[in-house]
């Protein structure tokens, strides 16, 4: 069993808190009094997710709770009762939303703009250290911006919580020196964060590419207000924006039953190492932003689609070795010529940065000048 003064020991002789606010924020603003009264385990063998209940299970309920890691507080967007497949709103791990805060920098004074407010607890923190009328927190969820606002009332802190979609920002509430996003993008940065911040501000957001893992990207508003440019700081794993969703097996099927196989590819990759290796699953996302990819088998296995008509089953077990491919592009053939472009250029993962633009979008690699369109 843990506490939070446990936890955030542990983590403060780690050197987790090189800005001490953060480490005397979680010790004043406690995890757990975001927590709903049910939250979901999940099941390490199938996936899904059960329901734990505070009045039905306290002992399991405060075992999930009380813990380091992350803490499922909404599965399926809220729509199932006991048994659910889809995280869609969490308590984040303590060392995340340290990290997170960190690469903020925020600064006493500044206001900042949050998209995805979920349970409320990176608000609270913020709100703590800026005070509530400093803080703006965006949730598309109504139910959730509202348990957000009540469980901040209770504690006594007061940052703005509106519902609404966060890819729009808040634009009726000013311009902000920081913009914090609990979501994850999936291509673009959505534009407004920009059209909202000021020359100079500071963008920290996850990145959730259709192909491997992903990563939080730390961007700064150019002095003209217009662009913004940072590199990739950190690995994370954070949920989608919820209108950003790849749709999994079932989006690959349909892409696949419209269109026939058309043609075979060799195959010339170790794919499981492939997957695991952020260097090259990291250069592929940012060359092919719109092509998405499930694993199966341990990771032998990929398929990959894209948001047209396009897909391709690629398969390096033992006695197979192969990629069949269909639509209108030959997905693997890009994908291997990615791959290739990597091997060939050795560039680190968290060497790749993005340049927003008013309508446009850049990846480059190591400097903003070995740049492509996104």
């Amino acid at each position: 069993m843990h506490d939070d003064a446990a936890i955030v020991g542990a983590l403060d002789a780690e050197g987790a808190f090189p800005t001490p606010w953060i480490r005397e924020a979680m010790l004043a603003v406690p995890r757990a009094a975001f927590a709903p009264d049910v939250i979901w385990h999940a099941d390490p063998v199938s996936g899904r997710y059960t329901a734990v209940d505070r009045h039905t299970d306290p002992t399991t309920w405060e075992e999930v709770v009380v813990r380091p890691g992350p803490v499922v507080t909404q599965v399926d967007d809220g729509t199932s009762d006991t048994i659910g497949d889809l995280a869609s709103s969490s308590l984040s791990d303590y060392r995340a939303v340290a990290s997170f805060l960190t690469e903020l920098d925020v600064r006493p004074g500044q206001r900042i703009l949050e998209i995805g407010t979920g349970p409320g607890w990176t608000a609270a923190l913020l709100a703590w250290h800026l005070g509530g009328e400093n803080v703006v927190s965006v949730e598309i969820d109504p139910t959730l911006a509202a348990a957000a606002r009540a469980a901040h009332t209770r504690l006594g802190l007061s940052p703005t919580v509106l519902a609404g979609d966060g890819t729009l920002g808040a634009a009726h509430a000013g311009v902000f020196d920081r913009v914090h996003a609990t979501a994850a993008f999936t291509h673009r940065v959505p534009y407004a964060w920009i059209e909202q911040a000021r020359p100079g501000a500071v963008i920290v957001a996850p990145w959730s590419p259709g192909f491997g893992a992903g990563a939080l990207l730390r961007l700064v508003v150019d002095d003209d207000g217009r662009t913004a440019s940072g590199k990739f700081v950190r690995s994370v794993a954070f949920m989608e924006l919820r209108g950003e969703r790849n749709g999994g097996g079932a989006a690959f099927e349909a892409v696949r039953e419209a269109e026939p196989a058309t043609e075979e590819a060799e195959v010339g990759w170790v794919l499981e190492s492939l997957y695991g290796d952020g260097n090259f699953t990291h250069a592929v996302a940012l060359r092919l932003p719109d092509v998405r990819l499930r694993t199966l088998g341990g990771g032998t296995v990929w398929q990959l689609w894209d948001t047209g008509r396009s897909w391709a089953v690629v398969d390096d077990r033992p006695g197979i070795g192969k990629a069949v491919q269909g639509g209108p592009r030959r997905l693997w053939d890009e994908v291997d010529a990615a791959l290739q472009w990597q091997d060939e250029h050795q560039v680190h993962g968290y060497d790749f940065g993005i340049t927003v633009e008013p309508g446009r979008q850049w990846a480059w690699a190591q400097r903003p000048d070995r740049r492509w369109e996104m």
